[in-house]
């Protein structure tokens, strides 16, 4: 019979305390920003064939970069559009990333554990809700879809033949072979 484990509650002060920390662990591994603009490597590829592979390569080595790039453009969008809106959405994300994507442990209110399903669930309807109450998708749409059009401009045109990942990520990644089972 294979062992099975539980994990320990810890309280919700702990849990966001983690996630908080996850986040700022997250983005302190950003690229310089002046690698990703002041580089000189920007040119056409010669073969139109690698262009996916120096999009991957790029959007794998920028990935911090280019999710704060998208970001930024969204919440300009959202500023001009209502800063209500601007609040609302940006703790709703805020919520989505302690309590989903940067939690580690099982969240623990009142003395009950809170299933991960539960915590979803809670967090799409609060993502309904702010959309629906600022009424800001479309503007949330626009400010994605350039901070998405930017970034991939830039992964195709910047030549990627100098960039160079941490062992690690390029396995998971996918960038290369690996034996490891």
């Amino acid at each position: 019979m294979a062992p099975t484990y539980t994990s320990i509650p810890i309280p919700t002060g702990d849990v966001i305390s983690r996630s908080i920390h996850n986040l700022t662990s997250a983005i302190s591994r950003h690229r310089p920003w002046s690698e990703l603009v002041f580089s000189g490597a920007f040119c056409f590829p010669e073969r139109f064939s690698s262009l996916p592979l120096r999009s991957r390569s790029n959007f794998r080595y920028f990935s911090v970069n280019y999710s704060l790039i998208i970001g930024t453009c969204a919440a300009f969008s959202l500023v001009t559009a209502s800063p209500v809106a601007l609040v609302v959405v940006g703790t709703i994300i805020a919520l989505w990333l302690l309590l989903h994507f940067l939690r580690e442990d099982p969240l623990l209110l009142w003395g009950f554990q809170v299933g991960d399903r539960t915590v979803v669930c809670f967090l799409v309807l609060a993502s309904v809700w702010a959309l629906w109450f600022t009424s800001s998708a479309v503007s949330l749409a626009v400010g994605v879809s350039v901070g998405l059009l930017l970034c991939t401009v830039h992964s195709l045109i910047r030549n990627s033949d100098e960039l160079f990942l941490e062992e690690d990520d390029a396995i998971t990644g996918g960038l290369i072979g690996s034996n490891r089972r």
